[in-house]
């Protein structure tokens, strides 16, 4: 129950700093979004599809 406090608690927080904006000024994500190569960008791209299905995978295998 606490980890579904806390996962709800950290999900309520992203959704208010997304939605009002007030965490971080646009500078930062233009510093911190940049992606030097294309190969770096495909390994990125890969890398959270690879975790977001391993999340799901492990998420099914413990329901079922």
């Amino acid at each position: 129950m606490g980890m579904i406090k806390s996962f709800a608690l950290v999900v309520v927080n992203l959704f208010g700093d997304l939605w009002l904006g007030m965490g971080r000024k646009p500078e930062f994500y233009d510093t911190h979004t940049n992606t030097k190569t294309r190969a770096g960008y495909v390994f990125f791209v890969a890398f959270a599809a690879l975790l977001a299905i391993g999340a799901v995978t492990l998420l099914f295998l413990r329901m079922y």
